[in-house]
């Protein structure tokens, strides 16, 4: 299989950290993001960034820079997974490292997975635990992931164990594997991790070295099926090339499995996987964004009233009264 149109034609600069953002819209938290990269202390990195169409003030804020370490190419809107082949085509280091654009590094990110991968030359990537802030930059929570990379082997066939932001990889392992698979529009990150974890060990650092922005209206909560199908169609590939079957026998009738209407178990399915979140949302008396995020899953809740009478309701219902709802649903 194919997957992807880019190509690794640069050597890999020793030491240098190449880090790879594709923004779309984010001009909101855009420059914290951008500094987060800048004020590492580990110096020697270059910052790859993808304006993908913005229509906001998404260009203005990225020319505003004078940073030489900064390569910033402007595109009409392509899509995440192919504006991050096109920074990797571009990456000269000998670690690659992701951004998202609305996140935040910690300032000694890099200079920490550098040193680890360095003590580490058979780990072909780190991530890290992760602290969770909203819209406003307060703390929600922590994310502590499996580290060692057995139990990472084995907890990839059923999750996706590393927040996508929080990576840093070797530049030789992702020309081994191939860059992210473009049929992917969301979950390129998760396909990505099982074709590493088939070749070479990953880990993650206890640490919270990264924090991710939990924002309800964010693009995958907008794009929340084909999440949820398409981390299906990794594992599918996956169990593939674990038999040695061809995997473009998965991906046939892609399109068609994406397009197909919701069914009830899927919808019971999204609606437990986000309650987690509804439920800290709520525990942290973040009522709006609870309500926001209620509203975008239990669009798939499987029953017509429920649905209804939630969209009806939502805004008179207090925090006691969501939370029924919540455990309900």
């Amino acid at each position: 299989m194919k997957n992807n149109n880019y190509n690794f034609q640069r050597e890999s600069v020793s030491g240098l950290v190449s880090v790879i953002m594709s923004v779309y819209n984010a001009a909101d938290y855009l420059a914290e993001a951008v500094s987060s990269i800048l004020n590492q202390t580990y110096r020697d990195l270059e910052f790859i960034i993808i304006n993908d169409g913005s229509t906001d003030h998404t260009r203005e804020i990225l020319e505003s820079y004078s940073d030489q370490r900064i390569l910033l190419l402007h595109q009409e809107n392509a899509g995440l997974t192919k504006s991050l082949n096109r920074a990797l085509s571009l990456a000269r280091g000998e670690f690659i490292g992701r951004q998202d654009a609305d996140d935040v590094s910690m300032p000694d990110r890099f200079q920490t997975q550098v040193q680890f991968l360095r003590d580490k030359p058979d780990v072909a990537m780190v991530g890290s635990s992760v602290k969770v802030i909203d819209t406003q930059g307060d703390e929600l929570a922590f994310f502590n992931p499996p580290c060692d990379s057995d139990t990472i082997r084995h907890k990839l066939k059923s999750y996706n164990c590393f927040w996508h932001g929080s990576v840093l990889f070797r530049h030789s392992s992702i020309k081994a594997v191939g860059g992210y698979t473009e049929a992917f529009t969301t979950a390129q990150d998760y396909d990505l991790w099982l074709r590493f974890a088939q070749r070479y060990p990953l880990e993650n650092l206890p640490t919270p070295l990264y924090a991710y922005r939990f924002n309800p209206n964010a693009v995958t909560f907008k794009r929340i099926i084909s999440q949820q199908r398409l981390a299906q169609v990794a594992r599918e590939l996956a169990k593939a090339r674990e038999n040695g079957q061809p995997e473009d026998a998965v991906l046939q009738g892609l399109s068609t499995f994406l397009a197909a209407p919701l069914t009830g178990a899927e919808g019971k399915e999204i609606v437990q996987s986000y309650k987690p979140w509804c439920r800290l949302l709520l525990n942290k008396n973040k009522l709006d964004a609870a309500r926001a995020l209620m509203s975008a899953v239990f669009k798939y809740h499987p029953s017509f009233v429920f649905r209804t009478r939630f969209t009806f309701t939502k805004h008179l219902l207090s925090r006691s009264q969501l939370e029924r709802v919540l455990e309900n649903a």
